[in-house]
C-alpha cells in the first residue's frame, strides 16, 4: 500500500463500518459477488473486504464480475494482489453462474454514464435488463443465497417536479420511447424483474438505489457535476455551471455507498427499496465555493453557461431516514470532508 491515497482509504472503510459489529459479525466467512466490480461501487466494496479482513479477521471472500477485468489489477495492486479478493471476466448481458458456495449477491453491472445512454443506448438497456436477468437466474441456482440486493438508481423516480428531498415512494412520469431516459426505463424495468424473481422463485432481493456518489476511484472524465468542476479547478479553466447554480445535488462518500449497500446484505428485507446517497443537499453554487474555498488561486466562475435553459426547480437528492431506520447506517464523511477527499483522489491520479 505505497501510495499514500490507499492508506487514508483503509481509514475511510474502518470508519465506514466502525458501529456496526453485528452487521461485521454477519458478513464473518460469506462469499459475496459482486457484478460490475471493476467499477466505483465495486472498487469501493473490495476496500471495504481487505478493510474488514485485515482489521478484524473476517475471513469474507469476494468475486468481482466484469466485462473486462484487464486494467483493474494495475490500477489497484494493493485490492487485485489479495487472495481474498478474485476477478472474473463475465458480460452480464450472456448467461453465466456464480460460484457455488455464494451466499451474498450484489448487481452493480450497469452503465450510468449519460454520454454512453446518448451514443450506445442499445448496449446501456442490454447490460440493464439482461445483465440482472442473467444475474437473477445465476443467484436462484444457489443453495446457499442469503440475499441479493440490487443496485438500481435514483432516476427511475423520474424527473421530480418539486423541490425537496426523495423518497422511495417517490416517481414522476417518464414520456415513453425517449432515448434520454433509457436508462431510466432500463431500470425501471430491472427493478420489475427483480420483483418477479422474488415473487416467483422467492428469491431474497433487495434495492437499493444510488444518488450521486463520489469521492477516491472516482474517474474525472465522468460527467457529473463535481467531477466537472473539480477538472475545471485541477486544469486551469474557468468553473462552467450550466443554469443560475440553483440545481441541488448531494455526494455521498465511496466508503459509505459500499458499506450501506453490504449493510443491505444483513439487514435489507425482501422487496424493500433504500435511497443510497447522503442527506445533505448543496447548489452548484455553494458548491463551487466550497471547491473555491480549498484551492489558490480561487477558480473563476461563468454561470449561464447554457441560457437557452428554462428556470426551474432542479433537486436531486434523497431523503434516506427509511435507509437510516432500516440498515442502521449513517454518514461517515461530512461534506466538507468528502470535497477534500476527492479533491485529493483526483489531483493525485493526474500525478
Amino acid at each position: 500500500m505505497s501510495d499514500p491515497r490507499y492508506a487514508e482509504m483503509r481509514q475511510d472503510a474502518l470508519a465506514a463500518c466502525a458501529d456496526q459489529p453485528d452487521v461485521r459479525a454477519a458478513l464473518a466467512r460469506q462469499h459475496i459477488a459482486v457484478t460490475g466490480g471493476t467499477g466505483f461501487l465495486g472498487t469501493w466494496i473490495a476496500e471495504l473486504v481487505a478493510a474488514l479482513n485485515d482489521q478484524y479477521q473476517l475471513a469474507i471472500t469476494l468475486d468481482l464480475y466484469a466485462r473486462n477485468v484487464s486494467e483493474w489489477p494495475q490500477k489497484y495492486p494493493h485490492l487485485a494482489g489479495r487472495a481474498d479478493i478474485r476477478l472474473r471476466s463475465q458480460d452480464v448481458r450472456s448467461s453465466f453462474e456464480f460460484a457455488k458456495n455464494t451466499t451474498y449477491v450484489i448487481h452493480a453491472a450497469g452503465i450510468p454514464n449519460n454520454r454512453v445512454h446518448a451514443s450506445d443506448p442499445l448496449r446501456v438497456f442490454q447490460t440493464t435488463v439482461s445483465g440482472i436477468a442473467n444475474a437473477l437466474e445465476a443467484a436462484s441456482q444457489l443453495d446457499g443465497l442469503r440475499r441479493f440486493v440490487n443496485v438500481s438508481s435514483c432516476m427511475v423516480a423520474g424527473t421530480p417536479q418539486r423541490p425537496g428531498a426523495l423518497t422511495e415512494n417517490d416517481y414522476f412520469p417518464l414520456v415513453s420511447g425517449q432515448l434520454n431516459t433509457v436508462y431510466a426505463d432500463a431500470k425501471r424495468a430491472a427493478e420489475m424483474t427483480a420483483a418477479i424473481y422474488r415473487s416467483q422463485y422467492r428469491l431474497p432481493v433487495s434495492t437499493v438505489r444510488p444518488f450521486t456518489l463520489t469521492g477516491a476511484y472516482q474517474e474525472l472524465d465522468r460527467p457529473w457535476a463535481i467531477n466537472n468542476f473539480l477538472r475545471d479547478v485541477l486544469t486551469g479553466g474557468e468553473i462552467r455551471i450550466h443554469g443560475d447554480g440553483s440545481a441541488r445535488r448531494s455526494y455521498l462518500y465511496g466508503s459509505d455507498a459500499a458499506w450501506w449497500t453490504l449493510c443491505a446484505l444483513v439487514h435489507g428485507a425482501d422487496g424493500e427499496v433504500y435511497n443510497l446517497g447522503s442527506a445533505t443537499p448543496v447548489s452548484h453554487n455553494e458548491l463551487v465555493a466550497l471547491i473555491g474555498e480549498r484551492v489558490s488561486p480561487k477558480p473563476r466562475v461563468a454561470l449561464n453557461t447554457a441560457p437557452g435553459r428554462p428556470r426551474k426547480d432542479d433537486d436531486l437528492f434523497p431523503d434516506v431516514s427509511f435507509t437510516a431506520r432500516r440498515l442502521g447506517v449513517k454518514e461517515s464523511s461530512p461534506l466538507q470532508q468528502t470535497i477534500d477527499k476527492t479533491y485529493r483522489w483526483l489531483a493525485g491520479a493526474r500525478g
